[in-house]
């Protein structure tokens, strides 16, 4: 298969018509590079080509349903979206040669209108237009040819082609390699052997029957359980979209000053706390100016009150001392006294001494004061707290008042601010979409869990299956030992089951082959990996040859034993240990034990996980190319983003070593920051045409033939 034409109108940022004519008549020349920065529309051309060629099936949808529609809608151009009265459609015209060399022009044309879209399928062949059965077996045919399990291997995406090979899902390399190969032929030859089977006549129970009834259990339960994975696969991406719709609606309703309830509350209520909170400051600043701020402005007057105050209160107490020693009894106090004493004149001495106590505590000063006030004690205690509490009162606090109140001002106008951007018009509205929203997703969720959960159980039911099935075939192989009545077709199904197993075990072994070729001659590294593995699974084991000590392999045997001593030097590891000990998994520690070696050479299996991001893609493209070179066909591959994570180190290498020797017409669509001058000039020999694509300020991408970045 060679593609010669490619045509895109109207189809992504390709406004009206745009082509590639990549057709030559030099075989040698089988590279197509088309060049482009980021956005210019490589990746819109690498989509077109496989929606063109596998419609529904290149998203991985069942059927040409809404989904599919709604995909191939979004992919209209803009522009010409707008206008129902355009089209869009792509074509691609190519060759295939089998007996004859034959002309195909596969085309997808699309109509839309109130954003329904409408598909059509035609296929030309040799300029005859085929009618809608020819045209849907030549859609069936070119799944075959190219099977979805191929897509991603045809369809080279730099940037997921690590993830699609270094994943846990091994099953999908294997079917493709299998069918790469031509070695899902057994397949078939196994189900028409069993149909014969089916056909027999037999007096009883056929023990083949059971085994064969049990194969094809086992295959349903793989279908179901790709059907499953499928359907989870989906459903999470519903709920990936669900919860992206539910934050641009977050962010939207916030973006157009939306609000909740609660938050529109919380604003009322600080506005009014601040409004409260003034309130009390302007009543303490006016009870200050009735009571405390007249006393201020006299206060020097304060202090002669105070004082006359205080002169008052000592002359009270004064008069009431002089008014106690001019009473009689005072002076008969004295006279008592007297007449105690041996004085010969009472009367005289009494009044003498009368005299002196009262010129002693006599004060001129109190005398001459004058009373003004003449207060009670309370009511002259009374006066006295309140100058105090003027003098002490501090008049910096009436700045301090005024600064809060400022300080509430602004705050108020800033909540103010926030109300004036705030909304809860839309807020019913808006808790309804959320509200849709979370219910959906709360709803697809459970059906995940669902499916999970069914896909655990199948995955369970299978490994009973798969116990079962192998005790069927040792029941079986007993059982032909005795039978010859249809011994020939239950042989069969032996054989052939054991012919596949030895064809599945040499094709692991031609991939491991090339793979470990292909990594030392792109790698660049000397004793990287000394070997790669391939498992039955197709797992990926990458071994190194180390020195260990066999101290620490002896105490792990004694503490632990040879199972966890298996677990930690992985299948390699433990499989050399005991071929240089000469021992089984039950006698080695014994063995290890009697060993004098300090330390022994062991193949280390590497976590390849920890590579760094070019390692691993050096490693993906090794067993892509050791893949691809089972093929029995020659197909176009189309590569996007080729040196997505490859270092400029093992560009060139990978230049020379992989896209030169790999098979088939080949597109490379590049930045100017991957397949460079020195690579073109590398390639120069095998390639046959060459592109630029530019997008332009008015959106729309043009393709110059004959131009790529610095290259003329």
């Amino acid at each position: 298969m060679k593609i010669e034409r490619i045509e895109l109108n109207n189809f992504g940022s390709y406004e009206d018509l745009n082509f590639f004519d990549v057709m030559t008549d030099d075989q040698s020349k089988r590279i197509i590079v088309i060049g482009g920065k980021n956005g210019a529309g490589k990746t819109t051309l690498f989509t077109a080509i496989q929606i063109c060629l596998y419609g529904h099936a290149s998203f991985g949808f069942k059927t040409s349903g809404k989904r599919y529609l709604k995909e191939i809608y979004d992919l209209i151009n803009n522009q010409a979206r707008l206008d129902e009265t355009k089209s869009a459609y792509v074509k691609i015209c190519f060759s295939e040669s089998r007996i004859d060399t034959d002309h195909y022009e596969v085309t997808r044309f699309w109509t839309w209108s109130n954003s329904i879209i409408t598909e059509i399928f035609s296929v030309k062949q040799n300029g005859v237009l085929l009618d809608e059965e020819a045209a849907m077996n030549f859609q069936n045919y070119l799944l075959h040819l190219i099977p979805p399990e191929l897509h991603k291997l045809y369809f080279f995406d730099g940037e997921e082609i690590a993830d699609y090979f270094l994943d846990e899902q091994h099953n999908n390399i294997k079917d493709a390699l299998l069918i790469l190969s031509g070695n899902d032929t057994y397949e078939l030859l196994y189900n028409n052997i069993r149909r014969l089977l089916n056909g027999v006549e037999s007096g009883n129970e056929s023990i083949a029957q059971n085994y064969a009834d049990q194969r094809e259990s086992l295959a349903k339960y793989s279908q179901e359980e790709a059907q499953l994975i499928g359907e989870i696969v989906e459903l999470r991406t519903d709920v990936e979209r669900l919860e992206a719709d539910l934050n641009h609606e977050n962010k939207a309703y916030a973006a157009n000053g939306g609000v909740t309830l609660e938050v529109w509350k919380d604003l009322q209520n600080a506005l009014k706390d601040e409004e409260d909170r003034r309130e009390r400051i302007n009543w303490k600043l006016k009870s200050a100016a009735a009571e405390i701020l007249p006393f201020i402005i006299v206060k020097d007057l304060l202090a002669n009150v105070k004082e006359q105050i205080s002169a008052e209160k000592d002359l009270q107490a004064y008069r009431i001392l002089q008014s106690s020693l001019n009473t009689s009894q005072f002076k008969r106090c004295i006279s008592n006294i007297m007449k105690k004493t041996s004085s010969h004149s009472p009367a005289e001495d009494t009044t003498l001494l009368v005299n002196a106590i009262q010129s002693f505590f006599e004060n001129q000063d109190l005398e001459n004061k004058t009373p003004i006030f003449m207060l009670s004690e309370d009511d002259g205690l009374s006066i006295l707290n309140k100058i105090a509490a003027v003098e002490e009162y501090k008049t910096a606090t009436f700045s301090k008042d005024r600064r809060r109140i400022e300080d509430s001002i602004q705050r108020s106008t800033k909540i103010r601010t926030q109300l004036q951007k705030s909304s809860i018009e839309n807020f019913e509205s808006h808790v309804k979409c959320v509200s849709d929203l979370t219910n959906q997703i709360e709803r697809l969720k459970s059906e995940l869990t669902g499916k999970e959960t069914a896909l655990q159980e199948l995955q369970d039911r299978t490994e009973e299956l798969k116990k079962a099935l192998n005790h069927s075939r040792k029941a079986l192989e007993a059982e032909l030992k005795k039978q010859s009545v249809s011994a020939l077709s239950d042989r069969m199904l032996l054989l052939v089951e054991e012919l596949q197993e030895q064809q599945y075990k040499k094709l692991i072994a031609d991939v491991e082959h090339d793979l470990n070729r292909k990594f030392r001659e792109l790698i660049r590294k000397d004793d990287f990996v000394d070997q790669i593995y391939l498992d039955n699974d197709f797992s990926l084991h990458l071994v190194r040859n180390q020195a260990v000590e066999v101290s620490a392999l002896k105490l792990t045997a004694k503490r632990h034993g040879a199972a966890t001593l298996k677990v930690s030097l992985k299948q390699a590891g433990f499989q050399s240990l005991m071929t240089q000990l000469n021992t089984t998994e039950e006698s080695l520690g014994f063995a290890l034990a009697d060993c004098d070696e300090e330390t022994m050479i062991l193949p280390i299996e590497l976590d390849y996980t920890r590579f760094s991001n070019g390692e691993k893609q050096v490693l993906v493209m090794s067993l892509y190319w050791a893949i691809m070179n089972q093929s029995h066909n020659k197909l176009p591959f189309i590569i996007d983003t080729p040196f997505a994570r490859i270092d400029t180190e093992h560009r060139a290498n990978i230049t020379e070593k992989f896209f030169k020797e790999l098979q088939g017409q080949l597109f490379v669509l590049s930045t100017n920051e991957e397949i460079r001058h020195e690579h073109m000039v590398s390639l120069d020999q095998q390639i046959a045409k060459v592109y630029m694509l530019e997008y332009g300020e008015d959106k729309r991408t043009r393709i110059s033939e004959g131009s790529y970045f610095e290259v003329k």
